[in-house]
């Protein structure tokens, strides 16, 4: 039985709220969060960069992601106050907060502080998901079980960074989840323990509310493998030859995707998620 977990998370817009339905259910076998402090320097550094690699429409998605997120919960909250009706959004403090979970955020997963307070929590799995940081050596050989990944594609296409994005215009359309064993520092490599397709009418949806709904659906198959661990664990398989990786996109990419009909972001969706 699964006694001790630790996640592993960047807040965002994407996974929040996958990752809050995670605690919320497992709350009672999370010894310890981490999620991702500032290490890509100031904002303006960032925003800059990713103008000149992916272009403004990317630099916005970015933004709604990652920045607007922290409007929404704010709104969502200010809603709350207004109509009496329950609150949606919440931060990742917030409900570790709420559950008494030791909540640590940092700009380095594998420094010797993180890897102190990891090896005394005493845990059995550690649960990356959507996470920004490749952990090493000293770190996956703590948990007694595992560590493993939640990765919003298909393996092994679409490694790497946005594999939602990618799945949308470099894997014919094909969404899904995949929970895969982390071994080294190889991304996106590992044994798959288990994985599962999404079915969605692609272009009624931004890239952004797909990111979404893909980190949705991963909390089911999660859970089962979280519930049934050695069953999965024991029927692992290697990932297949071949595949795909992607990292950043460039402006080229973003003109592909929209042209194929999606829109990055959708600011209808985006504020009508205060007010479901």
């Amino acid at each position: 039985m699964m006694q001790r977990i630790a996640l592993f998370n960047i807040e965002c817009y994407s996974s929040s709220e996958a990752i809050i339905s995670f605690i919320e259910e497992h709350n009672d076998k999370i010894a310890i969060v981490v999620t991702t402090g500032s290490k890509h320097g100031n904002l303006l550094q960032q925003i800059i960069t990713n103008y000149r690699r992916s272009g403004f429409d990317f630099v916005i998605y970015l933004t709604y992601n990652f920045i607007f997120y922290f409007l929404l919960i704010y709104l969502s909250q200010l809603a709350s106050s207004i109509t009496g009706h329950k609150r949606k959004h919440f931060t990742i403090s917030e409900i570790c907060h709420k559950y008494q979970i030791h909540h640590v955020e940092t700009s380095n997963i594998n420094g010797q502080d993180i890897i102190a307070e990891l090896k005394q929590a005493n845990l059995d799995l550690i649960v990356i998901y959507f996470f920004d940081q490749i952990i090493k050596k000293q770190i996956i050989q703590i948990p007694k079980k595992a560590v493993i990944n939640v990765h919003a594609a298909l393996l092994p296409e679409c490694k790497g960074l946005f594999p939602v994005l990618y799945s949308a215009f470099k894997n014919d359309r094909k969404f899904g989840i995949t929970i895969h064993e982390i071994v080294d520092t190889s991304i996106d490599s590992g044994a798959i323990l288990a994985q599962e397709k999404l079915e969605v009418d692609n272009t009624d949806y931004s890239i952004l509310t797909l990111d979404k709904l893909v980190n949705n659906q991963g909390i089911g198959l999660l859970s089962s493998v979280i519930k049934n661990f050695d069953y999965y664990y024991l029927k692992r398989t290697p990932q297949m030859l071949g595949g795909s990786y992607f990292s950043f996109p460039t402006k080229s990419d973003i003109k592909i995707v929209q042209k194929q009909g999606f829109s990055l972001v959708n600011f209808q969706e985006f504020l009508s998620d205060c007010f479901e």
